[in-house]
């Protein structure tokens, strides 16, 4: 069988391919934050995000969102779809906080007039560069339609989680997708929905990774809550 085997290893995944169309993704218990610079392994965190990741790709695949999941592999793996990925990561705000307020001033959690919608380039030596439109038809990353078709789906994916999010009393600030084409080009949501990619709030508390960029405890302890809620998911 063709194009099996060992794909990637990145900082907190490993992608091996199981057949032509379709990969497993191992999450490891690495955390990171400053583009590598800070690394820790923290038990249980692959299991949880590769569960939290599932369930909320799933409910998104219920809503009509093409997502790369196909199934759940316990404890910490998940198959999906096999991608080309686009080395993009797709930004939707909602709230000013972050590398946002650090570029444009303003409050943390102030919220924007609008959903705002960013792409940085994929690449810690350059520091996830903001990019528009018009640098990914001239650097040929992607041209104007595609890039047009993501903006559109993660618009609607953020919207979705958001609502779902909201139901259980937690507001989502922004959240951070990548996107990728499968065998046919199709435009696909992949790579991970989990803590380590949103900010996520509640009565002022956080329950994302800014506890472990800022240092304010141990992650694990939110992760486990926000892992309670998206099990109202049904697999």
């Amino acid at each position: 069988m063709g194009g099996v085997g060992f794909l990637y290893e990145g900082k907190t995944k490993i992608v091996e391919a199981i057949d032509d169309d379709s990969v497993i993704l191992t999450f490891k218990d690495d955390i990171t934050a400053g583009d590598g610079a800070k690394h820790d392994v923290m038990q249980k965190k692959g299991q949880m995000c590769s569960e939290i990741t599932s369930r909320l790709m799933h409910y998104l695949n219920t809503k009509g969102v093409y997502t790369m999941f196909m199934n759940y592999v316990p404890p910490n793996k998940i198959r999906a779809r096999k991608l080309k990925m686009i080395p993009l990561e797709v930004i939707v705000r909602f709230k000013k906080a972050g590398s946002f307020v650090r570029r444009y001033g303003g409050q943390e959690g102030e919220d924007l007039q609008s959903p705002l919608v960013e792409f940085t380039y994929k690449s810690d030596v350059m520091h996830d560069p903001l990019m528009c439109i018009e640098h990914l038809e001239v650097l040929g990353i992607v041209d104007r339609n595609t890039a047009l078709k993501v903006i559109e789906s993660a618009k609607e994916s953020a919207k979705l989680l958001k609502e779902f999010f909201e139901i259980h009393n937690f507001e989502l600030w922004d959240i951070k997708f990548e996107y990728g084409t499968d065998s046919e080009g199709n435009i696909c949501l992949g790579d991970e929905i989990s803590p380590d990619t949103m900010r996520l709030r509640k009565a002022g508390e956080i329950f994302d990774k800014d506890i472990y960029r800022r240092d304010l405890g141990n992650p694990m302890e939110k992760y486990e809550v926000v892992l309670g809620v998206c099990q109202s998911i049904l697999l």
